[in-house]
């Protein structure tokens, strides 16, 4: 929004330098069109330089100063003393198309109520007759209309990047959070953890025997057994929960504010909903579940996914359909994990 800003009364001020420059009205006021040129200049450089520091409600206001610019130098532009019109009006249209593109849309309905006030309050200063209504209209109608547009070709633009970026973080087939969404979400709890203190759980779990069921069944068969355990798994996550798909058979359930007592639960919930799962041709399903907990089993994503994936190794080891809760506890230099079945 800065540098935008910052450029229009860049242009803005060397437009103004030019027309005192270039042939002009003799009844222009030159000392007004040399005040405007510098006061544009030094909020331009300001702009330029500060933008970073500055909050965002700050350009409303640089919004309605650049109306106020643009009124004055109608004012100044000699028709008021029998001078030609000079159409300075179309500059509107900057503040129209900034305030479409950046602002809300009650915001930019104030900066357009200011335009067609300003525009009104200087053409009655101006006294330019009759055709002032018709000027009023022609221009008002012209800037509303340009800054409607833009802002909603904005809003469509706006959704349809959501649109993707959503797309790009969810798993086609079971409608869950795919791998990088999921590397993503756990990053961002991660850091929200150690901020607040609290903990964050992280479940693991895959389909037990899911390389056979393909083998002797087929993709289309494996496909029907993920898609069932991803509506299973969305109906059993909490809203603040991320349930996702991170490769192949294996889900990770990423629970914020939950320790491992209640990472179990979920698991468990899981593992009993299964069985009651079907594949395509009618075995019941099993799945296997590895649970850790920041800070307890590791301090970062990497660490707690690799001690997650050894717990779930260790319930294969004990004969699948099972969950395991990895212990952080050192034993003659060897990391130990507790099976709960």
């Amino acid at each position: 929004m800065g540098p935008v800003a910052g450029l229009l009364y860049l242009v803005g001020s060397v437009i103004t330098v030019a027309a005192i420059l270039f042939p002009h009205s003799p009844k222009a006021d030159i000392e007004g069109f040399w005040f405007i040129a510098a006061g544009s200049a030094l909020l331009a450089a300001a702009l330029l330089s500060w933008h970073a520091h500055l909050p965002a409600w700050v350009y409303q206001g640089v919004m309605v100063l650049g109306t106020v610019v643009i009124s004055l130098t109608l004012y100044f532009n000699g028709e008021r003393h029998g001078g030609p019109a000079a159409d300075n009006e179309v500059l509107y249209m900057w503040i129209a198309l900034y305030s479409g593109y950046f602002f809300t849309r009650a915001q930019m309905t104030v900066q357009l109520v200011i335009v067609a006030a300003a525009y009104a309050v200087t053409l009655l200063l101006v006294h330019p007759g009759q055709i002032g209504y018709t000027r009023w209209f022609i221009t008002v109608g012209m800037v509303a209309l340009a800054g409607s547009l833009v802002h909603m070709l904005k809003r469509r633009n706006d959704e349809l990047v959501e649109r993707l970026f959503e797309a790009v973080r969810t798993d086609l087939l079971t409608g869950l959070v795919n791998r990088q969404g999921f590397d993503e979400r756990f990053e961002a709890e991660l850091e929200r953890a150690r901020r607040t203190a609290e903990p964050v759980a992280l479940v693991l779990g895959d389909i037990d025997g899911f390389k056979e069921l393909n083998d002797r069944f087929g993709h289309p068969a494996g496909d029907v057994a993920l898609t069932a355990v991803g509506r299973l798994a969305s109906g059993v996550v909490r809203a603040i929960d991320t349930m996702a798909r991170i490769g192949g058979d294996e889900f990770a359930a990423i629970l914020p504010a939950t320790g491992t007592d209640g990472a179990f639960e979920l698991a468990e919930r899981l593992r009993d909903g299964v069985p009651r799962l079907l594949d395509d041709h009618g075995e019941p399903l099993t799945m296997s579940f590895g649970i850790v907990e920041f800070p307890t089993h590791g301090e970062t994503r990497d660490a707690l996914v690799q001690a997650a994936d050894r717990a779930l190794y260790e319930a294969k080891g004990l004969g699948r359909n099972r969950s395991v809760v990895h212990l952080a506890e050192r034993h003659h230099g060897a990391l130990q994990s507790a099976a709960v079945s």
